[in-house]
């Protein structure tokens, strides 16, 4: 493994299943403690199953909402009291709901950009200042192709947007404190809700990927893990699509 995280302890928001899962357990794998949180109690409980056989006592799980600062706190304080300070933030948690812009509703918009904006938000603030006070610090974000913009997710894309103006702002505020900030921006990924889709779907998402295929959640995983690792100390401010080349074409 050519990037080492013994000792530090990482925060997955999101971690239960899909990419956020694979990432945790890139993480764990390079020789982290990793918090995986989540609101959905159900996939936690079959994220705990797959890992305890061979992962016992690397991952501790938390259910809370990371657009809630209260529940945000106490998963900190629980964080901190089993594990340590926190010195890696993976904000991965998202949700879609997608729709034409003539048929989004008000609810629709604010529902997406809270969960994939405002939680970035919430969950950078509750551990950022004391990674500068300790002078070490990951903050890893995840945007998406759509941040380029996509028809249907005019709210997903403008959150993803946010995404990416909030890492650069602050990678620009935390570079003197020994803080690193960058974004992850998949493509198409073979996750949970992709593989449930009809294949005409899958075929309309690939066609338009020069890689001729959708990636797996280890491919986006590993540029965590780098952006993570102390070989990235000098990286900060950037963002890396993982898209099998669609970015190219815009």
């Amino acid at each position: 493994m050519p990037f080492r995280l013994d000792g530090r302890v990482a925060w997955v928001t999101g971690g239960a299943r899909g990419i956020g899962a694979a990432v945790g357990v890139k993480l764990a794998e390079a020789g982290a403690r990793v918090a995986v949180m989540d609101m959905d109690e159900d996939a936690l409980a079959s994220f705990r199953a797959r890992m305890a056989s061979e992962n016992d006592g690397v991952f501790k799980t938390y259910r809370g909402n990371v657009c809630d600062e209260a529940s945000v706190a106490e998963v900190v304080r629980a964080v901190t009291a089993d594990l340590g300070p926190v010195d890696i933030l993976i904000n991965n948690a998202g949700i879609i709901r997608d729709r034409m812009f003539r048929n989004m509703t008000l609810e629709a918009w604010r529902t997406v950009l809270d969960v994939n904006l405002t939680a970035v938000f919430v969950c950078t603030r509750a551990v950022i200042e004391g990674m500068a006070e300790r002078k070490f610090g990951r903050v890893i974000n995840t945007a998406s192709i759509s941040a380029l913009g996509n028809p249907g997710q005019a709210n997903y894309s403008a959150a993803k947007s946010g995404v990416i103006g909030l890492t650069k702002t602050l990678a620009l505020e935390y570079a003197p404190h020994g803080v690193t900030v960058n974004c992850v921006a998949p493509g198409a990924t073979l996750t949970e809700m992709t593989r449930s889709l009809p294949m005409e779907a899958k075929k309309r998402f690939i066609e338009k990927i020069p890689l001729g295929r959708m990636a797996e959640p280890d491919e986006i995983a590993v540029t965590h893990l780098f952006l993570a690792s102390e070989e990235a100390r000098y990286v900060t401010g950037q963002v890396v699509f993982v898209d099998g080349g669609v970015s190219c074409g815009f």
